[in-house]
């Protein structure tokens, strides 16, 4: 994936999963809406959530990105990237508020894992990230204790929703698939495959004017043809001869459930679940409180200075203590 798509669909390590639906791009404030006074982000915090997404970046596309426009409106990525940084404090600061008003709080054997988090990402830091983050131990803490607070609310606010998704629900398959644009063809082609011994996918390969034989495919209520056909078949069979769009298909399920990849969509079909269940949480309280940083966020944060500074492990550290 191009960064231009990393950026514009908000896709960063920086956002707790189940708060990716935070980024709905309203700016305007609803009338009436009670307006908080700007969240208490110290000038250091904001530079080591920022710069720690920078370096992450920079790691897989070097830092000459920066200055490159990156959208029709002349926006840089440095800007966009910004942006959402900014974005993601203010929401951060949101559900602060709404744990406050659901009385959730840190238990002492949480502090206690959040100290142990902070002092080690605080160890790991090199002169050159100290020097030029000017962040403390305790900047590190109340960040973390911030960031584990919102998980926290996330999961007591959705833990009694039905999240389960079914293996049925999120079975995946895959299938080797010949398309032909000529029903006699698609006949001469499933004699073809039919016969003993035949090799599918060399058979594919050579006739099907797809250039695409390979197919993997999860399970959908909304599946038009032929991929809603291939849940038809039992593994190693071959179906018969399916019309779709004036073209004509033959395929052969080479892999009736994909466990591995049953897995992991079964864990993002949950998790999309849960960010449907706590937005409808969300929502009142987003209403509510509107979160604005001071307008000269961002005057002493350059992507082009602390070339010294590489630090990029502050939210996978985190991730590595309190994994899912």
């Amino acid at each position: 994936m191009q960064i231009t798509e990393y950026l514009n669909k908000r896709v960063f390590l920086i956002f707790l999963t189940v708060m990716l639906f935070f980024v709905s791009g309203c700016s305007k404030m609803p009338e009436g809406m009670l307006k908080q006074d700007a969240e208490q982000y110290t000038q250091e915090q904001i530079r080591l959530i920022a710069i720690t997404e920078r370096n992450r970046y920079q790691n897989i596309y070097t830092g000459q990105l920066w200055g490159v426009t990156a959208d029709s409106n002349g926006n840089t990525f440095e800007t966009l990237l910004k942006n959402q940084v900014q974005q993601f404090l203010e929401e951060l600061a949101v559900v602060d508020r709404m744990a406050q008003e659901e009385n959730i709080s840190l238990t002492g054997q949480e502090e206690d894992d959040i100290k142990n988090l902070s002092s080690e990402f605080f160890q790991s830091l090199s002169n050159e990230d100290l020097n030029y983050l000017q962040i403390t131990e305790n900047d590190v803490l109340d960040l973390y204790r911030k960031y584990y607070l919102a998980d926290k609310t996330v999961g007591q606010l959705t833990d009694t929703k039905n999240l389960e998704v079914s293996d049925a629900e999120a079975k995946v398959i895959q299938v080797e698939r010949i398309e032909t644009d000529s029903k006699d063809k698609a006949e001469a082609l499933l004699s073809m495959v039919s016969e003993e011994k035949a090799d599918f996918l060399a058979i594919a390969e050579k006739n099907s004017i797809n250039s695409q034989i390979q197919y993997q495919i999860g399970w959908d209520t909304g599946l038009k043809e032929p991929d809603r056909s291939a849940f038809d078949l039992e593994e190693n069979e071959i179906s018969p001869i399916i019309e779709a769009g004036g073209h004509f298909f033959i395929q052969k399920c080479t892999n009736a459930y994909d466990q591995t990849a049953t897995a992991e969509r079964k864990s993002k079909l949950a998790q999309q679940k849960k960010t449907e269940a706590f937005r409808q949480i969300y929502e009142p309280y987003q209403q509510k409180y509107q979160i604005r940083l001071p307008a000269d966020l961002w005057k002493n944060i350059d992507f082009s200075a602390g070339e010294g500074c590489s630090t990029d492990n502050f939210f996978t550290l985190y991730h590595s203590y309190f994994s899912n």
